[in-house]
């Protein structure tokens, strides 16, 4: 069984081993995991089976305007390059996603589910009406080099047999999260070749606030 609970900075060490089942290039630093936990810990979740700590997910209050979506230009610029920008739950109204990670083992467990539906808790216990996340689109560019080039726009918005041809996004979907209209595509948020660097804010509505 999977559970949950805010982590604090004890737990930084089993922490850093979970990130050590990433590639380095996508690792957060004992520094930056400090910072986040210092600047909002109660979005700083671990999950455990059996005692160990087995995945991370970290997130912070935000303010989300459907129709200011540019604003979300990139991962960097929502998160403060990952150091997050200053918390105002006063202004808030929805819970943004940063990061988050699972050992290696896990992946494909129901872990996932636990990490999504604990984001969805948090939110709803803060009185936020959304949870928004940046997705990757990892089917894009194998889909234009198989079938033709395709604006991400569109792409994002194919079907094939009832789902979502993107993974992540058809993932997503599974979990409540969609992509509100074709702005929320958005390119070059962060670096990632399978998605020709756009990535999808995709977002779950609570309807609390």
């Amino acid at each position: 069984m999977v559970t949950a609970r805010q982590a604090t900075e004890a737990d930084l060490d089993e922490i850093m081993l979970v990130e050590q089942d990433w590639e380095e290039s996508q690792r957060a630093g004992r520094a930056r995991m400090t910072t986040r936990l210092r600047k909002f810990g109660e979005g700083f979740l671990i999950f455990e089976r059996d005692g160990a700590v087995i995945g991370t997910l970290m997130s912070f209050p935000m303010r989300y305007d459907p129709a200011e979506v540019g604003e979300l230009s990139t991962w960097d610029a929502v998160t403060n390059n990952g150091d997050y920008p200053p918390v105002d739950l006063a202004t808030a109204n929805a819970l943004y996603l940063a990061s988050g990670s699972l050992k290696r083992s896990e992946r494909g467990s129901t872990a996932y589910e636990a990490m999504m539906e604990e984001a969805a808790a948090l939110a709803e216990r803060l009185g936020l009406s959304y949870v928004l996340a940046g997705a990757k689109i990892p089917g894009y560019d194998s889909y234009c080099r198989r079938f033709g080039e395709i604006d991400a726009r569109e792409y994002a918005f194919t079907w094939l047999n009832g789902c979502l041809v993107d993974p992540f996004l058809e993932m997503y979907r599974g979990h409540g999260y969609v992509v509100p209209d074709k702005d929320h595509i958005v390119p070059n948020y962060y670096p990632d070749p399978p998605s020709r660097d756009y990535g999808a804010i995709v977002v779950r509505s609570l309807g609390t606030r």
